[in-house]
């Protein structure tokens, strides 16, 4: 006896499908209950099961009075690499970077961060990361002067790699603390080249990078768009005896 697909799993996997071959794209609006329900003739309940199975498992988003769209994928990080880059190219995804600006700045609070004089200049370098040809970060990352100067910074321009650009001044990082919070982005110059609008949430990332001898190397400040960004931290029990 042949076995016959309910009807909800055969609108499911058509969706699927559309979604992997690349026809229904992130932010695409998938046809409504009504079509759905001419379609394959079937009831209400059915295209809802199909429609709620999609969205638990977070191929659709569902706006109430506009309909059900295509979810956007996260990028989600677990903490594995100092690297943003390497992580994400490890899960598949398609980088690239754009330098924004390359400045010599005096910054009293900077400063303080790095554990440097209030008066000793800094290099700052401000970029727009892209995955999969979205902008999805903004990071700025700040740096002792006498590490590296503005000349030496401008190679990232070639290298597009930050870190690959201090390995070529012989700073190796060796570890880094993140802490992360929500922070409204209320810099319309940052929010239009993050194709967001001013006063979103964002994630909100400080960082510290220290070298073999634990001296801190860079800090760095990001703003991550919250729709395409998350984490996952793993944690592991210590069972006692």
């Amino acid at each position: 006896m042949e076995y016959k697909v309910p009807k909800y799993l055969q609108i499911k996997q058509d969706i699927i499908d559309g979604i992997k071959t690349g026809i229904l794209q992130p932010g695409d609006k998938v046809d409504s209950e009504s079509v759905l329900k001419k379609k394959y003739g079937v009831s209400t309940i059915t295209v809802r099961k199909a429609f709620n199975d999609l969205i638990n498992e977070e191929y659709l988003i569902g706006v109430q009075g506009l309909g059900t769209f295509v979810a956007k994928k996260h990028m989600n990080r677990k903490l594995t690499s100092i690297s943003f880059s390497d992580e994400l190219l490890q899960q598949g995804y398609i980088i690239d970077m754009q330098v924004d600006k390359i400045e010599e700045i005096v910054n009293e609070s900077i400063a303080e961060k790095l554990s440097i004089a209030p008066t000793q200049p800094i290099i700052c370098v401000r970029r727009i990361r892209l995955v999969n040809n979205e902008p999805i970060a903004y990071q700025s990352s700040y740096m002792d002067s006498s590490m590296i100067t503005i000349d030496q910074a401008q190679r990232i321009y070639e290298n597009k790699s930050f870190y690959k650009t201090l390995a070529e001044n012989n700073i190796i990082p060796e570890g880094a603390t993140e802490n992360y919070s929500v922070k409204e982005l209320t810099d319309s110059r940052i929010a239009k080249l993050m194709n967001i609008k001013k006063n979103s949430d964002t994630f909100f990332v400080k960082r510290n990078t220290v070298d073999e001898a634990g001296k801190i190397i860079e800090y760095a400040e990001t703003y991550f768009n919250k729709d395409w960004y998350s984490v996952t931290v793993e944690v592991k029990i210590s069972r006692r005896d």
